[in-house]
C-alpha cells in the first residue's frame, strides 16, 4: 500500500501533461478515423487525395518539431505547449469550414503544427521535471498517453458517426478534447528554465545518429501497417489484421511493465536489444506460413519498438545540454515521422519489384541496422554532461 502510495505521489506532477497530450491527441485520433470517409463521401475526392490529406499532418509535424522545441528552450515549455493546445482546437473548429480539398489539406497542416508543439514541449518539460534516473520511465509513459489518446480518439470519432450519420458531432468532439487538454495545461505551474548558453541549431547533432536509428525502425512499423494484411492473404492465410492488433497489445504492455528497463540498463544496451527484436520479429513475418506464427511475429515486432524510442530519446536527453533538450527532442521526435512517411511507399516499391516477403526481409535488414548504430553510439566516448 506504501509503495502504491509512494507511485502515485511520484506521477502526480506528471500527470496534466500526460492529460493535456492525451486530451489533444484524442482530436488527433477522431478526425484521422473518419477523414478518408468524409474526403470521398462528401469532398468525392479519389485515393491519392486521401493520402494527401492523411499525410499531410506528419509532414507538418516533421517541420513543425523541431522549430517548437528550439523556441520552447528559449520562451518557455508551457507557452508552446499551450499555443499548440490552441492550435489542436483551432485546427478542429476548421474542419467544420472545409468544404474542399485545398482547405482541408490546410487544416491538416495546422493540426500537426499544433500536434508537433504539444508533444516536444511536454516531452521536454517532463524531461525537466524527471529525476535523472527515471526520465526514460517518464518520456515511455508519455508516448503511451499519445498513442493511447489517437487510438481510443479513432474509435470515438467512428462511433460518433455511426451513431450521429454527421461529421459536425466529430469536429465538435476534436475542438472539445483539445480544449480539455489546454486547461489541464494552463493549470500545471510554468516550470523553471535554465537560460540557454548559445542559439541551438535546427537539428542537434546529439539528435542525428539516434534519429536515423529511429527512422530505420520506423520502416519496420510502417511496412507492418500498410501491407500484414495483404502479405498473409497473398499466402492465402488472411487474418492479417490479427497481427497489427498484437503489435499494439506488446507495444502498450512491454512500456508499461518493462518501461524502466532504459533508466537500469542503459539507453544505448536497451536501444541495441530492441532493435535486434524487431528484426526477429519482422524475419518471422516474412516467413509465417500461417496466421499463429504471423501473430507471433507483430507480437515481437510490438515488443521490440515499445523501448527503442524512450530508450533512444533518452540517449539524446544524455547528450544535450539541459537548456537545449527541447530542440534535441523535437529533431529527434521528427526522425519517426520521417521513417512513417518514408517507409510505407518504400515498402510499395519493394513490393512491386520483388514481392511481399522481400518487404520484411529488407526492413528485417533495416533494424539490424538501426541495431548497428546503436551499437555505434554505446560504444562512443563523445558525451555532453547533463546537469542532475
Amino acid at each position: 500500500m506504501t509503495g502504491r502510495f509512494e507511485a502515485l505521489r511520484f506521477y502526480a506532477p506528471f500527470q496534466p501533461l500526460f492529460g493535456a497530450i492525451f486530451c489533444c491527441l484524442l482530436s488527433v485520433g477522431a478526425s484521422l478515423a473518419v477523414l478518408p470517409l468524409y474526403v470521398k463521401g462528401e469532398l468525392h475526392g479519389g485515393d491519392v487525395m486521401v493520402g494527401v490529406v492523411i499525410a499531410a499532418i506528419a509532414v507538418s509535424a516533421v517541420v513543425t518539431r523541431p522549430i517548437a522545441g528550439r523556441y520552447a528552450d528559449r520562451r518557455g515549455y508551457k507557452g508552446v505547449m499551450l499555443a499548440g493546445a490552441a492550435v489542436c482546437a483551432a485546427a478542429s473548429l476548421a474542419y467544420l469550414l472545409a468544404a474542399n480539398e485545398v482547405v482541408l489539406v490546410a487544416v491538416r497542416i495546422l493540426h500537426g503544427a499544433g500536434e508537433g508543439m504539444i508533444y516536444t514541449a511536454g516531452a521536454a518539460w517532463l524531461v525537466l521535471l524527471s529525476p535523472t534516473a527515471r526520465r526514460g520511465r517518464v518520456v515511455g509513459l508519455y508516448g503511451i498517453c499519445m498513442w493511447t489518446g489517437i487510438t481510443l480518439g479513432a474509435l470515438i470519432g467512428t462511433l460518433i458517426l455511426k451513431w450521429t450519420g454527421g461529421y459536425t458531432a466529430v469536429w465538435l468532439f476534436c475542438v472539445a478534447a483539445a480544449a480539455v487538454g489546454a486547461l489541464l495545461i494552463t493549470l500545471k505551474p510554468r516550470p523553471e528554465q535554465a537560460a540557454p548558453t548559445a542559439r541551438p541549431p535546427l537539428v542537434a547533432p546529439s539528435a542525428v545518429l539516434p534519429g536515423i536509428a529511429l527512422s530505420l525502425a520506423a520502416f519496420g512499423y510502417a511496412a507492418l501497417a500498410a501491407f500484414v494484411v495483404l502479405h498473409l492473404e497473398a499466402r492465402g492465410i488472411g487474418g492479417g489484421i490479427a497481427a497489427f492488433n498484437a503489435y499494439g497489445f506488446t507495444y502498450v504492455g512491454v512500456r508499461l511493465f518493462l518501461g524502466a528497463l532504459p533508466d537500469k540498463l542503459g539507453p544505448s544496451r536497451v536501444a541495441l536489444w530492441s532493435a535486434l527484436v524487431e528484426a526477429v520479429g519482422l524475419l518471422t513475418i516474412a516467413v509465417a506460413p500461417n496466421l499463429i506464427v504471423a501473430v507471433a511475429g507483430g507480437l515481437i515486432v510490438g515488443a521490440g519498438l515499445s523501448l527503442l524510442f524512450p530508450a533512444l530519446a533518452l540517449v539524446v536527453i544524455n547528450r544535450t545540454e539541459q537548456s537545449q533538450q527541447g530542440a534535441a527532442l523535437g529533431a529527434f521526435t521528427s526522425f519517426w515521422d520521417i521513417g512513417l512517411a518514408a517507409g510505407g511507399p518504400l515498402a510499395g516499391l519493394i513490393a512491386t519489384g520483388w514481392n511481399y516477403p522481400g518487404i520484411y526481409y529488407t526492413m528485417t535488414a533495416c533494424a539490424v541496422a538501426s541495431a548497428a548504430l546503436a551499437l555505434v553510439e554505446a560504444t562512443s566516448r563523445a558525451r555532453v554532461p547533463v546537469p542532475s
